[in-house]
């Protein structure tokens, strides 16, 4: 498989792994861990956010998140993600929570090392009570581009001639989804989310559905 392939389809537990909406009664720090099939990759990650609490009941959190593969526990192919989540709309118990996420991920083989830039913009309409949530989840993840750097093997053995450097759009997600969770106790949070997702022109090469559970603890 290509470097631009496998970066496409590594997109490790893409969402947020955050839950319900932050409160000040649960605290403003949440560490998460989260575990799924996403695609064609089982993965795992850990994420770290903030929350800063905002008039009329609405909130702004920054989060960060580091995610490695399961299948085949490897350093050389990981996800980092960094960006903020705000509520844009706020009525009682609904929320429409919107975020936007930078996106980076890494390959290295003996073939060839990668460096993928792309975004994720992620919405999650529904109804979140003090403890618990459901929500509808819309996320649109896109590779930007691509930089390769090609083994002095790879050029001799495989192809001779091939070209390092920044390549242009390598692929594109779509998520249609459902979360849910709750806080069965005070600070500590279970959620799950699921559903269809389309990979473009890797269609073909990665299932068409994603399931992923988490726990996450505020403080």
């Amino acid at each position: 498989m290509s470097a631009l392939t496998s970066l496409a389809l590594t997109a490790m537990l893409a969402g947020a792994g955050l839950g319900q909406r932050p409160s000040p009664e649960t605290g403003a720090n949440v560490v998460g861990t989260e575990l799924g099939l996403d695609g064609a990759t089982l993965a795992w990650s850990l994420g770290y956010a903030r929350a800063l609490f905002l008039p009329r009941e609405r909130s702004l959190v920054l989060a960060t998140r580091f995610a490695l593969p399961m299948t085949q526990p490897d350093f050389g192919d990981w996800r980092w993600e960094a960006g903020a989540r705000v509520d844009a709309l706020a009525l009682g118990r609904f929320a429409w929570p919107v975020e936007l996420d930078l996106v980076l991920r890494g390959l290295s083989n003996r073939s060839v090392g990668a460096l993928g830039i792309g975004t994720e913009l992620i919405t999650m309409p529904g109804w979140y009570p003090k403890r618990w949530f459901i929500a509808a989840e819309l996320s649109w993840d896109q590779q930007w581009g691509v930089r390769l750097e090609h083994s002095a093997a790879y050029e001799r053995f495989v192809y001779e001639g091939v070209r390092d450097g920044w390549y242009g759009p390598t692929g594109a997600t779509m998520r249609y989804g459902l979360r849910v969770g709750g806080l069965p106790w005070r600070h500590m949070e279970l959620w799950a989310r699921g559903g269809y997702e389309q990979h473009g022109r890797f269609d073909l090469l990665a299932p068409p559905l994603y399931a992923i559970a988490g726990v996450n603890f505020r403080f």
